[in-house]
């Protein structure tokens, strides 16, 4: 079940590790005098990248744990926190997740993870019938974001919410903040007008 969700999700996955390895590439060009343990890290993620591109989810998360644990501190092993946290949300150990997730969102400054991470938690929330949770974890995370873009992804996440708990109002708010945006794309436009058929039915 978790390797059929993620052949479903690879273009994800793929925008999220393109965009942490061109973060890594990055990170040695600006820093050359990282230390060993640093570059050591980097490489280790690298790897485990790799093998979750590839699918080889058993490889992955044993590097990711790797990392994690013998590389504390490094920018690499609090990506890592992310990216094995996905892998367990999609295989349904929510608690794993949310505390792999968490010390990400807390410790990250990545804003487009940050966005994915805030939606990872506040599924985990719904899942564990804590819409009110949910709710507050997207609210916190569109204040927080930089990016015009990433508030519309989280606004339609929070329309969603307010939909399946019956609160049109609030679901409504929630759209015309994201149809109101500047840089909304077609993609996201069309599903805050899908949302509104389904308010109106």
């Amino acid at each position: 079940q978790a390797q059929a969700h993620f052949e479903d999700n690879k273009s994800f996955y793929a925008k999220i590790i393109t965009g942490a390895l061109v973060a890594l590439l990055g990170f040695f060009i600006l820093n050359k005098k990282n230390s060993e343990h640093n570059v050591n890290a980097s490489v280790s993620l690298g790897q485990a990248l790799v093998a979750l591109e590839q699918s080889d989810l058993s490889n992955a998360k044993f590097q990711l744990e790797t990392v994690i644990d013998d590389y504390s501190g490094t920018p690499s092993s609090i990506n890592a926190n992310y990216f094995l946290g996905k892998i367990y949300f999609d295989e349904g150990d929510y608690p794993k997740s949310k505390k792999l997730i968490s010390t990400f969102y807390k410790k990250s400054s990545n804003d487009m993870m940050l966005t994915a991470s805030a939606q990872l938690l506040a599924e985990i929330e719904v899942q564990n019938s804590n819409n009110p949770g949910a709710i507050e974890i997207l609210k916190k995370a569109i204040r927080s974001t930089a990016l015009e873009s990433q508030k519309n992804v989280l606004s339609l996440s929070q329309a969603k919410i307010f939909i399946s708990i019956g609160d049109d109002k609030k679901a409504l708010a929630s759209i015309d903040l994201l149809l109101a945006s500047s840089t909304v794309s077609s993609a996201q436009k069309q599903a805050a007008e899908e949302l509104l058929g389904k308010i109106a039915s």
